[in-house]
């Protein structure tokens, strides 16, 4: 998973996944067409979660999984802050 989003072409307006190989391998006479994400590069948030010498291609790492929310809600707060912000 982490190295499909490595992968996601920066200066691309949007990313295409294609067909996973299990699944054309499981009806190969059938043509599967890529399909279009609805996601930008900077949305794009690679963590993992667990001890630190774990070997990944994630960006971010944290130790447990309420760092991610913890993470998140912060996130939310400061997107919430520029939105009210941009309606004064």
């Amino acid at each position: 998973m982490f190295r499909a989003l490595i992968l996601f072409p920066e200066d691309e307006p949007k990313a295409s996944l294609q067909p996973p190989v299990s699944v054309t391998q499981l009806e190969p006479k059938r043509k599967f067409e890529p399909v279009d994400l609805a996601i930008n590069q900077g949305a794009v948030f690679t963590t993992a979660v667990g001890v630190s010498s774990k070997r990944t291609l994630a960006s971010w790492h944290v130790n447990t999984p309420a760092q991610i929310v913890d993470h998140m809600l912060g996130l939310v707060s400061l997107h919430g802050t520029e939105t009210e912000g941009a309606k004064l």
